[in-house]
């Protein structure tokens, strides 16, 4: 373990129980599985290997069926736990394609509300980790006090092009304070560029464990299929009944489109889409509000970041069945 983790973090084993997708979670996973001559595929055949493996699908149930935080499990030991993570991803490699970022998506999440509590010389550090180059303001040559006020360190422009989120303005370079190659941001936003690179990393973990999907089959077989699991993207998808062929613009479609293949379009086409369904099945098709409400919560069910209470509550005030009638409210969730 490095020096610089040793003095940001301490505990080396709740580093990586936190951060399992980090540089040094990969380095212990590879380390455990060597020194105990542990074999994914192989967890089925013993006691200690199903409470893991149950574990694991604990966690890939709460991301895909909540959408919410992952609960971490006190009682699990911190190597066992780490594995855990690692199974859920081999456990994700079944499920339907859309739900593969679904589920990096909590983990990333999970990785960031973490890492935005750590100490900021912290944060910066995971940030090189995962090749982020990034160095404190008041290190550049071109430090400000004024800008000091604003920002708090500097990312490499082609770093902060490579990791930024889509779809969103905020984010937009034309938006940034662009000097000498540094892109200044808070260490709030940095987090978030964290969060976009953890994302991608999962994913590929996952990509790469649907290539081996045949030599872990067993372990869906041990948990009775994932039945329920397996069958929420189906369900999703089934419950959604507004049509969007014929006369639906094609900006409207492509947002859809996006959504309905698990996509993670900005606020301000969520809102956008979710204002014009609503209208369309309304007005044009002559339903009750109630149901096209219905409709557009089961659309929005696909996408990665669904969470069906605050969903539900925000198409409810744009289509006027809450406060005023008329909303500029965006729906959730809209990360910045």
């Amino acid at each position: 373990m490095s020096l610089e983790v040793l003095r940001c973090f301490n505990d080396y084993v709740n580093f990586i129980v936190k951060y399992p997708f980090s540089k040094e979670g990969l380095a212990r996973f590879r380390e455990i599985t060597s020194e105990r001559g542990i074999y994914i595929n192989d967890l089925a055949n013993s006691v200690m290997g199903r409470q893991l493996l149950q574990r694991a699908y604990e966690i890939l149930s709460e991301a895909v069926l909540k959408g919410g935080s992952i609960t971490d499990d006190p009682d699990l030991g911190g190597d066992d736990e780490l594995l855990a993570h690692y199974v859920a991803v081999a456990l994700a490699a079944h499920l339907d394609r859309s739900l593969w970022r679904r589920f990096a998506d909590v983990e990333s999440k999970r990785f960031s509300s973490k890492l935005a509590l750590e100490d900021p010389d912290c944060i910066t550090y995971v940030a090189r980790e995962f090749g982020i180059n990034t160095v404190r303001l008041r290190d550049l040559d071109i430090y400000d006090e004024n800008l000091a006020l604003t920002f708090d360190v500097g990312v490499r422009v082609w770093d902060y092009l490579r990791y930024m989120p889509r779809n969103d303005p905020y984010w937009k370079l034309v938006n940034r304070y662009l000097l000498k190659g540094w892109v200044l941001v808070t260490y709030k936003d940095l987090v978030r560029l964290i969060e976009e690179v953890v994302e991608k990393k999962v994913l590929e973990f996952i990509i790469k464990a649907s290539e081996n999907a045949d030599e872990t089959k067993q372990l869906v077989d041990a948990l009775g299929g994932m039945r329920e699991l397996m069958e929420y993207r189906t369900k999703s998808v089934s419950k959604f009944r507004v049509q969007v062929s014929g006369l639906t613009p094609p900006c409207m479609e492509a947002i859809i489109n996006e959504i309905k293949s698990g996509g993670n379009p900005s606020h301000q086409a969520r809102f956008a889409v979710a204002a014009y369904m609503l209208r369309r099945c309304h007005d044009l098709e002559g339903k009750p509000m109630e149901d096209c409400v219905e409709d557009v919560v089961n659309l929005f069910k696909s996408v990665t970041d669904f969470d069906e209470k605050v969903t539900r509550y925000q198409v409810e005030h744009i289509a006027g069945l809450r406060g005023a009638g008329i909303s500029s409210t965006c729906l959730h969730p809209a990360r910045k």
